[in-house]
């Protein structure tokens, strides 16, 4: 390295002959095959659910959803109970062993499913909040 290249504390770099045409297609090859790496990505992404639902049957799938369904219309009465000052937290126990009865079926109906299924997901958040909320109950954290 030649010091007379050193101007300013910055290294000049030899400049290489290339045309504007020249740098204008390497950019253009460049994007396109990011783009297409991106677009294989997308592609092996998308597939990826479909392979979870043919391990499941549809009436398996069916029978996750509506119970996933019944527990959330459950959580919500119970919610609605609970903002209802005229319920003893004795009056609130119906609510609490529906929750109970359907957080056990959300757990045994979601070892059904691959661990990875988006519906095995659903499942087992749901059979989470359902299963806190009865926990808060049973701990006395809604009794007056």
């Amino acid at each position: 390295m030649k010091i007379d290249t050193i101007q300013s504390g910055h290294q000049t770099l030899p400049q290489t002959a290339t045309s504007p045409a020249a740098e204008s297609e390497s950019f253009h090859k460049l994007l396109q095959s990011r783009i297409e790496q991106s677009v294989k990505a997308q592609q092996v992404k998308a597939a990826a659910p479909a392979d979870f639902i043919a391990k499941a049957s549809p009436e398996l799938r069916i029978e996750g959803l509506s119970l996933t369904e019944t527990t959330l219309s459950t959580l919500d009465s119970y919610g609605q109970a609970l903002a209802n000052l005229s319920y003893s937290a004795e009056e609130l126990e119906p609510f609490i062993a529906g929750l109970e009865e359907e957080t056990a079926a959300l757990i045994e109906l979601k070892q059904e499913f691959s661990p990875e299924d988006p519906l095995a997901k659903l499942l087992d958040r749901v059979a989470t909040v359902s299963y806190l909320e009865s926990a808060k109950y049973r701990r006395g954290d809604y009794r007056g």
